[in-house]
């Protein structure tokens, strides 16, 4: 898939989600609308910068360097929560696409957010993951830019962002084989980025450009609900009547409902019981 082509699909996905949302909300909110608009204007300028350089160390005791691979292989680095459904249903299309290119100049490496490792390493082992996993306590995300799960950004032998995306992947044969097959020219014919370079360009971009996403962009990630509340918000179809659960919606209702998990105290109720709650308090009649 060409760059150009991958842009027009962007935008008719925004334009296809901006009239769906329409269509359901009679006095849409602008400010939800807004935020989508400027996320997705987000997505769509990171592509071509230089990508931020990190550290981190995998579940298996090895760090990783992005900068090792600089201008040598294509990066892929796929941001993940165990309590998130997406996430979890895209792992085992990205382990194949892993085991079936590890060995082609590409490296992949799945980003978890702030969780425990125990909780990882049983995710790791049930889905029987191969490929390498860090855990972030949060700033390899904000280098990032990263606001949803999964996402998932693509690096290439130059050295700056060829794709990012929010969203889990049905087809990663259809997402990165063109890519690949674009950066395999890249290195045939030495374009790559030196390493001095790279070193040079990501230290004087530490962060991709920061958009102007405000607070309720920021809390699709619910950074602020406990283990049953990220798992609460991952299960519950937001009241909002869009297709989308609680923690990856943004809009108002969505944004109330995190706002309740976040302080109410529902003891040792059962998590259907809960969502039960949430529905009768914030969208009355529905169950």
């Amino acid at each position: 898939m060409t760059k150009s082509a991958i842009l027009a699909l962007l935008a008719a996905s925004v334009v296809g989600l901006g009239v769906f949302h329409y269509k359901l909300k009679p006095q849409p909110d602008m400010k939800e609308i807004q935020n989508l608009a400027n996320y997705a204007n987000a997505q769509t300028s990171w592509r071509g910068q230089i990508a931020p350089n990190f550290e981190a160390l995998t579940t298996r005791g090895n760090r990783f360097k992005l900068a090792d691979s600089m201008g040598k292989k294509v990066v892929v680095i796929n941001f993940f929560a165990t309590w998130c459904g997406p996430c979890r249903q895209e792992m085992p299309e990205l382990n194949r696409y892993y085991n079936e290119h590890k060995n082609e100049n590409f490296e992949f490496i799945a980003i978890d957010s702030e969780e425990h490792q125990d909780k990882v390493e049983s995710y790791i082992d049930d889905l029987k993951l191969d490929f390498p996993v860090a855990i972030d306590e949060g700033p390899i995300q904000k280098q990032y830019g990263v606001v949803a799960f999964p996402t998932t950004v693509l690096i290439g032998v130059d050295g700056r962002v060829q794709f990012y995306e929010s969203g889990a992947i049905g087809n990663a044969d259809v997402i990165f084989d063109s890519l690949l097959a674009a950066n395999r020219k890249l290195l045939s014919n030495g374009k790559t980025i030196a390493p001095s370079d790279y070193a040079r360009e990501s230290a004087a971009h530490p962060q991709l450009p920061q958009q102007n996403l405000n607070q309720e962009a920021a809390e699709t990630s619910v950074p602020q609900l406990d283990e049953r509340g990220k798992r609460i918000a991952a299960k519950m179809d937001c009241t909002c009547g869009c297709d989308k659960k609680v923690a990856v919606c943004t809009c108002n209702a969505s944004k109330k409902i995190k706002a309740a998990l976040a302080k109410d105290d529902f003891k040792d109720a059962k998590d259907d019981a809960i969502i039960r709650s949430l529905n009768q308090q914030f969208c009355p009649g529905e169950m």
